[in-house]
């Protein structure tokens, strides 16, 4: 299947020609802050398989608690597209909301549970949580898997 994405303001789209690795909600005040939202929604591709279609997208860097990474971004209403570590810069992690499929992709668990707003807390039920960011993200990486063969 062919994911493809994009801007809010449609000046940036793409296309990614592989399945997810995994996907997850990530609650850090960060990705609150980036999102305007109570939590961010992370898609996790190999970053060979994305392509840019449309437009140029601006890339910036950051630092997070445990590492720098790379953002990239629409240059005319700032949205964000993509992260990528760099300690696993052959791994992009595509903001959900930017997907056009993202009804088809279905988050395994939670990250920064302890940064999670109470009323989201609440509603944390039996999927997988942490809450912080985990060491290794195998877990996640293994239960979207399985449950997408389910």
């Amino acid at each position: 299947m062919v994911y493809s994405g994009g801007c809010q303001c449609g000046n940036i789209r793409y296309a990614i020609t592989h399945e997810p690795i995994t996907a997850y909600c990530c609650h850090c005040t960060a990705c609150q802050q980036q999102s305007s939202s109570a939590f961010g929604v992370s898609v996790w591709f190999p970053a060979q398989a994305f392509t840019v279609i449309q437009g140029t997208l601006s890339v910036r860097k950051s630092r997070t608690q445990k590492r720098e990474k790379q953002f990239a971004f629409c240059p005319d209403c700032g949205c964000r597209i993509y992260h990528a570590s760099a300690d696993a810069p052959e791994t992009f992690s595509v903001k959900g909301g930017s997907l056009d499929q993202i009804r088809e992709i279905t988050p395994i668990g939670h990250i920064w549970t302890r940064s999670a707003q109470p009323w989201v807390r609440k509603l944390l039920n039996g999927d997988w949580c942490h809450d912080t960011e985990p060491d290794s993200f195998d877990v996640l990486i293994d239960l979207f898997e399985r449950s997408r063969k389910a």
